[in-house]
């Protein structure tokens, strides 16, 4: 999911749009996300959604000019088009992908573990 966190100092609203951009309880809906995700074991995890609705999901090319209109998508360089929120969400998909990726990977260092040093050595009997 896309981190919201500091997103009403990022947004420049309408006037008209202000008082419900500001009434939008943001950290409920990660927690309610959050707890359902639990719920279900779905994996939840936050990302950092700059540049996604100008990136493509196809040759990952970055540019002001992919956006040619408000909700459409063009690549300059390969021609990917589709709708922008769309492409956004598959760039917010992968990088939570990547992410959870990067999280579960095991850790490698080659270091003895005080955790493995216990398990493998036999137990000590007590007494005589």
């Amino acid at each position: 999911m896309e981190d919201l966190q500091g997103i009403r100092g990022r947004v420049r609203a309408h006037r008209f749009q202000r008082r419900t951009l500001h009434s939008w309880a943001f950290a409920q809906q990660i927690t309610f996300t959050r707890y359902k995700a639990a719920r279900a074991g779905a994996a939840f995890l936050l990302v950092d959604p700059a540049y996604t609705s100008q990136t493509c999901p196809g040759c990952g090319h970055i540019s002001r000019a992919n956006r040619s209109a408000r909700g459409r998508f063009v690549c300059t360089r390969c021609g990917l088009a589709g709708h922008a929120d769309h492409i956004a969400a598959r760039n917010i998909a992968t990088r939570g992908i990547a992410g959870w990726a990067a999280i579960n990977q095991p850790h490698a260092t080659g270091l003895p573990s005080p955790r493995r040093d216990r398990e493998s050595k036999p137990p000590t009997t007590g007494g005589s």
